[in-house]
């Protein structure tokens, strides 16, 4: 057991030091600040998803030119506005033809189809 000044020191189960005294009183060393949680409104949150998605398809634009100026390969950066997530082609340019997508379709599809049967839990729930 530590002991400082003939005193013990005690963590509480939240991880909160208290210190007690030979006299077994207690007092707390730190005392962690008081937070006050909101929550937001659905005209905020729906306001954020678009800032979002706004904010999303400027960086694939910027991307987007970025890629052009690398010759063989050409990167196709889109928003899939279902997902809220940007997807990556990687297309060879003399064909035309996509080599490689990030993440690919059948991935999209199964996170669609992931976020219909969680949003049907939670509709027969409620």
């Amino acid at each position: 057991m530590n002991t400082i000044n003939n005193s013990m020191v005690h963590v509480a189960m939240d991880g909160q030091s208290l210190y007690t005294n030979a006299a077994g009183a207690n007092r707390a060393l730190y005392t962690p600040p008081q937070v006050q949680l909101s929550t937001p409104t659905g005209a905020e949150v729906a306001h954020n998803i678009e800032q979002n998605l706004a904010e999303m398809k400027q960086n694939s634009q910027e991307l987007q030119k970025i890629s052009d100026m690398i010759d063989g390969r050409k990167l196709q950066f889109n928003v899939n506005k279902e997902l809220g997530s940007v997807v990556v082609k990687v297309v060879d340019t003399t064909t035309n033809q996509v080599l490689k997508e990030i993440p690919s379709e059948d991935m999209q599809k199964l996170k669609l189809r992931i976020r219909k049967a969680i949003g049907n839990i939670i509709d027969d729930i409620v």
